[in-house]
Formats: structure tokens, C-alpha cells, sequence
């Protein structure tokens, strides 16, 4: 891959938890990292979702390797949150990763 493709910048945001006043746990997601990367549009579908119909949309982004990114995250991008459906390890050098994600809207 050319390291020029990495031309969007997009946010990896982790779930952390914490105590609120009521001694209730309450999961919320912060930044973790704002990374550059190269984003493809995969696939997009519509499916069925209680009462409402929901287009769902496949995006790659492939970013640097680095480490301690998993599926329990997501990435924003584009005034969009996308939920990481699988870390792909993209070279086997650990030079790049790919985060599979869909984002439904």
C-alpha cells in the first residue's frame, strides 16, 4: 500500500465505563486516537429492524498498525459513527490494519 492513499483522518473511539452519582454504571465512548487513513465503501443493504427499514453501509478504513484496537470500538468519520466489525491485520508485516465496519442509518 502507498502511504499517500492514508488521505482521510478519522477518530478511533474506545467504550469506557464509569461510576455516575447514583453508583450507576454508565458506558460512554471517548477518543482514543485521530489517525490518518485510507476509507473504501464496501457494500451498503437494507434490512428490517423492529417497525422501521435500515440501510446498512460496509466502509474499510486501513490505518497504520498499531495496537489495542478491537471489534468492541468504532470510528467516526464524515459526521458518521461506524462500529468495527472486524481488525484485519492487511500485510502480515504489521506495517497496516483494516477496520471492517458498517455504520446503519
Amino acid at each position: 500500500m502507498n502511504p499517500g492513499d492514508l488521505d482521510r483522518r478519522i477518530v478511533i473511539q474506545g467504550l469506557t465505563e464509569s461510576i455516575d452519582d447514583y453508583g450507576q454504571a454508565v458506558q460512554t465512548f471517548s477518543t482514543l486516537a485521530t489517525v490518518w487513513s485510507k476509507v473504501e465503501e464496501k457494500s451498503g443493504s437494507e434490512g428490517e429492524e423492529g417497525d422501521q427499514i435500515k440501510a446498512v453501509k460496509g466502509v474499510n478504513f486501513t490505518i497504520r498498525y498499531r495496537t489495542g484496537i478491537t471489534e468492541k470500538m468504532r470510528v467516526s468519520y464524515d459526521s458518521n459513527t461506524y462500529l468495527v466489525q472486524a481488525v484485519i491485520n492487511s500485510d502480515q508485516r504489521k506495517r497496516f490494519i483494516t477496520l471492517n465496519t458498517k455504520v446503519y442509518d
